[in-house]
C-alpha cells in the first residue's frame, strides 16, 4: 500500500457525527463506520430473521459518504477468538463493504466473543487481553485473510487495544505481535494512541518503547482520542478531546511512518454537547496542522 504524500483527516461516524460533517465540510476527508452499528443482531437463533437493518440511519450516512472517503472499522468478528469466524455476521460485513466501498477495513486486537456454557459466542461485555503467542498469531493470521477474501482483497488492519489486566509471561510482546502478523497475513496496524496512553497510565507501559519496537512501515491509520479516570483507573471512553501526551507522540512519530494514510478522531456521541462543536472543529484543525507534518517530512524526504 502506497500512502499518499499527505494523510486524510477523519472522524469515526456516530448519530452525532451529521452536525459535524455539516458544518465542516470538506475539512473532514473521510467517514470511518463501525458497520455493526447498522444493523440490530438477534442472534443465530433468529434464523433468516437474525438482521434487521437501521434504513434511515444507513441512507443519512451515504448522504454524507457522497463526496467522502470511507473507512470500515469492525467491533463483532473477535478475530482472536478461538471460535470460527461467524460466517453470517461476516456476510453482512461484507455486504457493507459493497455498499459503502471501504478504503480499508479494520478490527480489534481484543477478545469480544468467548463460549459460556451453551452459547457458542457469548458476548464478553469488553474487550479481554490477547495472549501473544504462536497459537493466538495463526489464527488471527488465517481470519485475517479469511476476511480480506470476503471484502473482495480489501486491506485489513488490526488495532492494538486497551488492556484491563495482562496475560502474564506472552512468548512475544505486543509490537512483536502486530509486526509478526504483519509479515505472515498482511494486516497492517491501526495504531490507536489514546489506547497505547491508557495503558502507560494503568499499567506502566512505556510508549516510546513500544513505537520504536513496531515496524513503522505497518502503521497505515492512527486515532486520537480522550478519556475519563473511573475508580482510579483511566478508561478509553471517547469522552473528552486528545490529551497533551497522545499529541506529543502523534507529533513524534507520525512523520516515521511511511504508510500513514488517516489520522482519525474517536468521540462517543453521548458526549457530543460537552466536546461542543467548536472543539470538535479544534481537533479536526489539529489533525490537519498534523497530516501536514507528515506531507511536509515526506517531501523533504523524496527531495
Amino acid at each position: 500500500m502506497t500512502a499518499a504524500s499527505t494523510p486524510m483527516v477523519g472522524l469515526l461516524y456516530n448519530p452525532a457525527v451529521p452536525l459535524v460533517l455539516d458544518a465542516l465540510g470538506a475539512r473532514v476527508d473521510y467517514v470511518e463506520v463501525i458497520p455493526d452499528r447498522l444493523w440490530y443482531d438477534y442472534g443465530p437463533q433468529a434464523g433468516r430473521n437474525r438482521f434487521s437493518h437501521a434504513a434511515l440511519a444507513i441512507d443519512e450516512l451515504r448522504r454524507h459518504c457522497a463526496d467522502r472517503a470511507v473507512i470500515g472499522h469492525g467491533i463483532g468478528l473477535s478475530l482472536p477468538s478461538a471460535m470460527p469466524l461467524d460466517e453470517a455476521v461476516l456476510d453482512q460485513v461484507a455486504a457493507s463493504h459493497r455498499d459503502l466501498g471501504y478504503e480499508w477495513y479494520s478490527e480489534h486486537l481484543s477478545m469480544f466473543l468467548a463460549p459460556h456454557r451453551s452459547v457458542p459466542n457469548a458476548q464478553a461485555g469488553m474487550g479481554l487481553p490477547v495472549p501473544f503467542d504462536e497459537e493466538v498469531l495463526e489464527i488471527v493470521s488465517g481470519k485475517v485473510r479469511r476476511l480480506s477474501d470476503a471484502l473482495g482483497g480489501a486491506r485489513i488492519l488490526m488495532e492494538n487495544g486497551t488492556i484491563f489486566s495482562e496475560v502474564p509471561e506472552p512468548d512475544m510482546s505486543e509490537p512483536e505481535f502486530f509486526n509478526r502478523l504483519a509479515a505472515e497475513s498482511g494486516a497492517g496496524m491501526l495504531l490507536d494512541l489514546h489506547n497505547l496512553y491508557a495503558n502507560c497510565l494503568n499499567l506502566g507501559v512505556s510508549a516510546q518503547d513500544y513505537l520504536a519496537a513496531l515496524d513503522p512501515a505497518i502503521v497505515v491509520e492512527i486515532h486520537l482520542a480522550g478519556g475519563d479516570r473511573l475508580k482510579g483507573h483511566y478508561t478509553d471512553s471517547h469522552s473528552r478531546r486528545t490529551p497533551s501526551p497522545v499529541w506529543e507522540w502523534a507529533h513524534e512519530w507520525a512523520p516515521r511512518f511511511p504508510n500513514l494514510a488517516a489520522i482519525t478522531f474517536e468521540y462517543h456521541e453521548s458526549y457530543h454537547r460537552r466536546l461542543g462543536l467548536a472543539g470538535i472543529a479544534e481537533e479536526v484543525e489539529l489533525m490537519a496542522d498534523l497530516a501536514a507534518r507528515v506531507g511536509e517530512a515526506r517531501r523533504e524526504a523524496a527531495a
